[in-house]
């Protein structure tokens, strides 16, 4: 039996005996897992709401409890709660809010050389911003595809067990997330460098 497999039957264990009123079975679900929902939620929505939407998947998760059938491990169910949780917040606020840039404020801490660390900086700024911008414009079916494949490094088929398709589709979405991002990158670069003119 894998680790993984273990940390599964312990966490249908924890289920069992929260449906049967031991919330602190419940809370020890939630300090195994609250890492993995607050870093997706964090991703997804941005630092500002994802403590917020972390704490409505974790509440969805409790009250709905007895519809954990058991078919897929709590903790893919609970990921795919709080998917769910990201994309509500994502259509109610019709936006995404990009990830601070904190490179900078490091590089002005060390001793390198104050004009190549302004260099720096513009450039990465500019990267960040081009990118947060095509983030934005994507549609949300896409900024999770590329979160759940880039970010957390989850192989095809867990993808796919996640978004309840098939590891094919999970490919062809990849390929037109990445297509669509790079085609706006493209686009905001030369919309800045179309400004400077």
């Amino acid at each position: 039996m894998t680790q993984n497999e273990t940390a599964a039957d312990d966490d249908n264990e924890l289920v069992r005996r929260a449906r049967s009123g031991d919330a602190d079975r419940f809370t020890t679900l939630v300090r195994r897992h609250q890492d993995r929902v607050y870093r997706l939620a964090w991703r997804m929505v941005g630092p500002d709401a994802a403590e917020d939407v972390a704490q409505q998947a974790f509440l969805k998760a409790w009250l709905g409890l007895d519809q954990f059938t058991g078919a897929s491990s709590f903790g893919t169910w609970l990921y795919r709660l709080a998917m769910n949780c990201c994309l509500d917040q994502l259509r109610a606020t019709h936006r995404f809010q990009p990830r601070p840039l904190a490179e900078a404020e490091a590089w002005l801490a060390s001793d390198v050389d104050v004009a190549d660390v302004i260099v720096d900086a513009l450039e990465q700024t500019e990267r960040h911003d081009a990118l947060a911008w095509a983030l934005e414009r994507l549609p949300s079916d896409d900024r999770l595809v590329l979160h759940l494949r880039l970010s957390e490094g989850l192989p095809y088929e867990r993808i796919a067990e996640l978004l309840a398709v098939k590891p094919a589709t999970v490919g062809t979405r990849l390929f037109r997330a990445r297509a669509r991002l790079h085609g706006l990158i493209v686009e905001r670069i030369q919309e800045g460098a179309h400004d400077l003119r």
